[in-house]
């Protein structure tokens, strides 16, 4: 039997790292709680943010690391952004975005179901129903990575601004993949995870959050949770810290991989990985497989 460690990796995450990843995976973790370390998690934030067009804008977002996967932001973005008193639109089109479905549930948050079946496209008459007054905010998997869809993001972002919708998205399956601008989209809470288009380990997710969101809920909402309060972040954000330990080598990792994105320049990235996808869809179709439209 070949050892698992030498095959090559064609899954949706964890996605096969590169050789500079791999390279600052192997050395040594260090300490965290210095100026060092500081440094780096600042650096993240700054860089994260060029690669979310919201750098240096007035206001200011503000970004959260979590020693999570992408489920705990999710649940963390839940639990610190909306209360029972909210109600919200959930865009359910399969396996990701029923996950907030199933976070909405849980905790006791009332929501509406937009049901998007396998194969349908989701479009502007199926947000409808929901244009009212009724709802503070919309949650969406933005690539619906079990079915395949990318949802039209503007679409959503226009329905949002149009009935004043706090706008959550899952990214993590779209962001370094395709084109998100945090401001032009009024993306309020954005969630992003290590193991897919980062290539990186699993192990750490990142939310960021807009100036609106941080005042309107996450400085006002008591949130039911000691790891995943979104306040203890900020303030330990503020220093260049977690509030508790963090997948240290991960984060180093994660520095490393947003500086090479941002010296090739985002745009740049996401063309090139719209040509390796292109180039699989066209040879995946000589196989014996069934593929979602």
């Amino acid at each position: 039997m070949s050892d698992v460690r030498e095959q090559k990796l064609f899954t949706v995450g964890p996605v096969e790292m590169f050789p500079e990843t791999l390279t600052v995976g192997g050395r040594q973790v260090p300490y965290f709680r210095n100026d060092f370390f500081s440094e780096v998690i600042c650096n993240c934030d700054r860089l994260f943010k060029r690669t979310l067009r919201c750098e240096g804008i007035d206001g200011d977002y503000r970004s959260i690391v979590l020693t999570a996967s992408g489920t705990g932001a999710m649940e963390a973005v839940v639990i610190n952004c909306l209360t029972p008193a909210d109600r919200v639109i959930v865009i359910d089109g399969g396996s990701f975005g029923h996950r907030f479905v199933e976070l909405c549930a849980l905790h006791g948050i009332p929501h509406d179901i937009v049901d998007v079946p396998f194969g349908t496209t989701l479009t502007a008459e199926m947000l409808a129903p929901f244009a009212d007054d009724a709802h503070a905010a919309l949650l969406v998997n933005l690539d619906e990575t079990s079915n395949g869809q990318l949802y039209d993001i503007r679409m959503l972002s226009a329905f949002c601004e149009e009935h004043d919708l706090l706008f959550i998205v899952d990214a993590i399956s779209a962001y370094l993949s395709d084109p998100i601008d945090m401001v032009a989209d009024g993306i309020d809470a954005l969630i992003v995870s290590s193991q897919k288009a980062l290539s990186l380990a699993p192990g750490i997710s990142l939310v960021m959050l807009s100036p609106r969101m941080l005042a309107e809920r996450v400085r006002k909402i008591d949130c039911p949770s000691l790891y995943f309060d979104f306040k203890s972040a900020l303030r330990n954000g503020e220093r260049g810290q977690t509030p508790f330990t963090p997948a240290v080598g991960t984060i180093m990792e994660l520095e490393e991989m947003l500086e090479r994105v941002n010296d090739i320049g985002v745009d740049e990235w996401i063309a090139n990985t719209r040509t390796i996808a292109l180039d699989f869809r066209e040879k995946v179709v000589r196989l014996p497989l069934e593929l979602p439209p």
